[in-house]
């Protein structure tokens, strides 16, 4: 494209390009004197930097091979969580349970992380363009595109993996009760002290170690972050040969999260996405508003008794000393209104996380003029976002965190077993079961047993709370208020820390493995990929770089599998100079 010298050419976002020279390379200058200057990656161009993230495919790999062998032994042994979570090392038939569901619930979390991706990306490409080439994706988008759908699988899946995430922490979690069957020493009663600490043969742990990687759940949540990044990194790629793939994806994925969602226990999410639409002055989409029938109303009552009752359970547990956060070697030293305050900065995390994905893919596709005047602050962190690889590198550094807050969260809102003050068994040293009738439960509002394994231990309330108030609330508020929600530092400084921690490579394993399952699976790239006339979330990407003034790798997408080998060996440049006047 050849432009003459000072002209002008209209551009969507409501300003004019002003062209300084005829088709060549040029750099961005300030539109404002007080205006963020370009992001620099010269130090992610550095040959050190490069070489480091190449070797870091190798130990991330290595290091999630130790993490899957350390909680599958740990497995093995009977030493983690069970549902009956007795303080004695699990029956055979429980261990190969317990196994058996975890390596299920694993690749099911894997399942919804990928497919959310390529179902949501795909709803604003016209399925009837794919119908006889891809009949899995055409019957999967056809359901979860249709009316109000789309936002019904979304608030659903978010419940039922934040679920599974919870079973997952409980099965795979490491019980320190469990693991001294050998050396256990029968003296040691009240103060629970024994005279082994975790081993694998010969190699027997140091307490530090145990305490961090184990009773911590470090290895498990490597074990549980990385298998979900592969499948989303693909899923963002090729979209259609994602769901493709032979899993079921409507058996797996979009049947089970409607039908999760058509129970009514998230339904508190759309009340405050209608408040936060007519506080902004916002219209809802035709497509995501719900019919307001009785049921609705009904479900929307239902939703907010069982939030306001999960709350009042949850927060009663941490000042009382009930729940997990209070329970474990470490973690019982922590006082009541402590557990509060960590329980809440790890809800606030979470949901900043899910708040920040919303926000920014929203401000990719809006206009960023009015962001250059009047909201330096979210223009100077999209600049961030959008500037060579950070999008993707963010993205990877936020799963690492919302899955660790996950985790970290089921722990603190899960109720512990025994209750407060439950006598020690002279015989093993171990606190008597609160259930098994020797004497009365001081549990909770006394809850009966029932309630109290099934719903209190499991993780269902604790649940119902976190992805309520913790996850979906944020997320309303950030699809409310985009630039309210990002226009400020500490938004880019969470931006950093999860760019950081993507640089750290502890998760880098997931690249290479992304890589070998899409060459062993011979997935294509999308039919559409490159044309501008279809409305991807990469193709919204690449408009806002532009319109930016962010330099665009040629020929490879913002979700380009092969992305971070190819940015450091592909020419960036601009097509003009821009300038708003």
């Amino acid at each position: 494209m050849e432009l003459s010298s000072g002209s002008e050419v209209g551009h969507p976002d409501g300003g004019y390009l002003v062209t300084e020279a005829q088709n060549v390379q040029v750099q961005q200058e300030p539109f404002y004197a007080n205006e963020p200057k370009q992001p620099k990656s010269v130090f992610a161009e550095h040959p050190f930097t490069i070489a480091y993230r190449k070797f870091s495919y190798c130990w991330s790999l290595f290091l999630l091979v130790f993490a899957l062998f350390v909680t599958y032994y740990d497995l093995a042994m009977g030493w983690t969580n069970d549902f009956d979570d007795l303080p004695h090392r699990s029956e055979p038939y429980m261990v190969f349970i317990n196994i058996f569901l975890f390596t299920i619930f694993l690749f099911w979390v894997a399942l919804l992380e990928g497919a959310q991706v390529s179902i949501v990306g795909l709803s604003s490409v016209n399925i009837e363009s794919f119908k006889m080439t891809h009949p899995r994706s055409y019957a999967v988008c056809k359901l979860c595109h249709r009316g109000c759908n789309l936002e019904r699988f979304i608030v659903g899946r978010q419940f039922l993996l934040l679920f599974i995430v919870f079973i997952i922490s409980r099965l795979g979690s490491h019980n320190q009760l469990k693991e001294s069957f050998k050396g256990f020493n029968e003296s040691a009663t009240v103060n629970n002290t024994y005279d082994k600490d975790f081993y694998i043969g010969d190699w027997e742990w140091v307490r530090i170690a145990e305490l961090v990687f184990l009773q911590n759940s470090i290895l498990l949540m490597i074990v549980i972050i990385v298998p979900g990044l592969v499948s989303q990194l693909i899923a963002a790629d090729k979209m259609l040969d994602f769901l493709e793939l032979p899993f079921a994806p409507m058996l797996t994925v979009a049947l089970p999260s409607l039908g999760l969602e058509a129970l009514g226990i998230t339904h508190t999410a759309y009340v405050l996405r209608d408040l936060f639409a007519r506080a902004s002055g916002t219209e809802i989409d035709a497509k995501a508003k719900m019919p307001k029938t009785i049921f609705y109303y009904l479900k929307v009552f239902m939703s907010i008794t069982l939030v306001v009752f999960g709350l009042v359970c949850v927060l009663v547990g941490l000042f009382t000393k009930q729940t997990n956060a209070t329970n474990g070697k470490g973690w019982e030293l922590l006082p009541g209104w402590a557990a509060f305050l960590v329980t809440l900065f790890f809800m606030f995390v979470i949901g900043c996380c899910e708040g920040f994905q919303i926000a920014a893919m929203k401000l990719a596709s809006k206009s960023t003029s009015e962001l250059k005047v009047n909201y330096k602050q979210a223009y100077r962190t999209t600049q961030t976002l959008f500037a060579g690889r950070n999008l993707q590198a963010f993205l990877v550094g936020r799963h690492v965190f919302v899955a660790m807050m996950m985790v970290l969260l089921g722990r603190v809102t899960g109720f512990a077993r025994p209750c407060p003050d439950a006598p020690i068994d002279a015989s093993t040293g171990f606190p008597i079961d609160p259930t098994d009738g020797n004497y009365d439960s001081e549990c909770i509002f006394n809850f009966p047993e029932w309630f109290m394994k099934g719903f209190m231990q499991s993780g269902i309330i604790g649940a119902i709370v976190v992805v309520n108030i913790a996850q979906l609330s944020f997320r309303m508020f950030a699809a409310g208020f985009p630039v309210i929600f990002i226009n400020n530092r500490l938004m880019f400084f969470l931006l950093k820390v999860c760019l950081f921690v993507e640089a750290t490579g502890i998760v880098n394993s997931c690249w290479p493995l992304a890589w070998g399952l899409d060459g062993f699976c011979k997935l294509n790239p999308d039919p559409f990929d490159g044309d501008g006339d279809v409305e991807t979330p990469a193709h919204n990407v690449i408009h806002r770089k532009k319109s930016m003034g962010i330099p665009q790798s040629k020929d490879v997408s913002p979700f380009n599998l092969d992305q971070p080998e190819c940015e450091f060996h592909m020419h960036s440049d601009y097509t003009f100079k821009i300038s708003y006047v």
